[in-house]
């Protein structure tokens, strides 16, 4: 299975990671960077009381299951 990762640094210096599963193919770093930007922009990324500031990193994380015999 595959999920994006998208790390923010928030105003408090903690660090909060949003996880959607089954990306798109072919996704871009600059298109999640895009849209974790307008996130930002928009204050539509708090925890806590604080607000997202930037951008830490993005990735696709990929964990396979494997069935026991």
């Amino acid at each position: 299975m595959k999920t994006l990762k998208m790390v923010f640094t928030l105003e408090n210096d903690n660090v909060l990671t949003f996880s959607l599963q089954d990306p798109k193919e072919g996704l871009t770093q600059a298109e999640v960077e895009a849209a974790m930007q307008s996130m930002i922009t928009k204050r539509a990324v708090v925890a806590g009381g604080s607000y997202a500031k930037s951008i830490k990193e993005a990735y696709i994380y990929e964990t396979d299951k494997q069935e026991l015999a």
